[in-house]
């Protein structure tokens, strides 16, 4: 890394009242520093609070179909949790993922061409030697997704889990009601959350990853490619495509699995870098 600088702040009117002040930078720690991680943070939490609220709409919606005192307030706790849990995962897509989001592609840019696009601190987030150019975008990008592709991977078996149980208890319901209008309801609890949206637009994401990650992989492992116009482009090209599909799928990698498996994704990453990516 480079030297600490000091960052000047300048105004650019003629003004003489207006005085130049330099502001110290902080001195960098030797531990990895990873701010734009906050946010994520508060995705995570956010969608576990709609989960829960998916969850207990449809133990509420189960509990509907029997007849009972307060059946009726039960019919009017089912509509205000689906409302809830639109709003809420709406909000959670349009606000904190995209906040998240933007700021991890700062800090994407930032590592890749020591441009500082952001507030927010990143120190050692990738690892790897590159020089600052398309190349390191390339080569950080690439890291990227060979943490994406294991943990997607990984989530896989869960998420199928989740959508399974989901579906059977759904196809019980429609065995045991009777009552068209209740299975109505039931239908709307389970299709209008557009929980096996997410799913199908997870497998998608999968996949995706997987095609973006084999386009590095050739780049940089398999054919070693000169560091020339089509290679950049081809570069650029993979970036790009992985930042779109992220923008367009939305989702949110499981925390737990990567930190679960962080040490040992960390040391694969090195060993495939130092062994087949760096230039020697």
């Amino acid at each position: 890394m480079s030297s600490p600088q000091k960052n000047t702040l300048k105004h650019t009117l003629s003004c003489p009242e207006l005085t130049v002040i330099n502001l110290p930078e902080p001195e960098k720690s030797e531990e990895k520093v990873d701010e734009v991680n906050k946010l994520y943070n508060r995705v995570n939490i956010s969608e576990k609070i709609a989960n829960g609220v998916f969850f207990i709409n449809l133990i509420v919606s189960a509990i509907t179909i029997f007849e009972f005192k307060y059946q009726d307030l039960f019919f009017i706790i089912n509509i205000i949790f689906s409302i809830t849990y639109v709003v809420l995962s709406n909000v959670i897509d349009i606000y904190f993922k995209n906040r998240a989001e933007n700021e991890r592609r700062k800090s994407f840019i930032k590592e890749s061409f020591n441009v500082n696009l952001t507030k927010r601190k990143t120190y050692k987030y990738y690892n790897n030697d590159e020089q600052e150019s398309l190349r390191k975008m390339g080569v950080n990008c690439f890291e990227n997704l060979f943490f994406t592709k294991y943990i997607a991977k990984k989530m896989l078996i869960t998420e199928s889990i989740k959508v399974f149980i989901i579906v059977l208890l759904y196809i019980i319901l429609l065995i045991q009601v009777e009552n068209l209008e209740l299975l109505v309801l039931i239908t709307q609890t389970v299709f209008s959350s557009e929980y096996f949206f997410k799913y199908i637009k997870f497998l998608y994401f999968k996949v995706h990853v997987t095609r973006i990650y084999q386009k590095l992989f050739d780049i940089f492992v398999t054919t070693h490619a000169e560091d020339d116009k089509v290679t950049r482009i081809k570069i650029l090209d993979a970036a790009m495509d992985y930042e779109c599909l992220k923008f367009y799928c939305k989702i949110s990698l499981s925390s737990r699995i990567y930190n679960k498996y962080n040490n040992k994704l960390n040391k694969e990453w090195d060993e495939l870098y130092h062994s087949s990516i760096v230039y020697h």
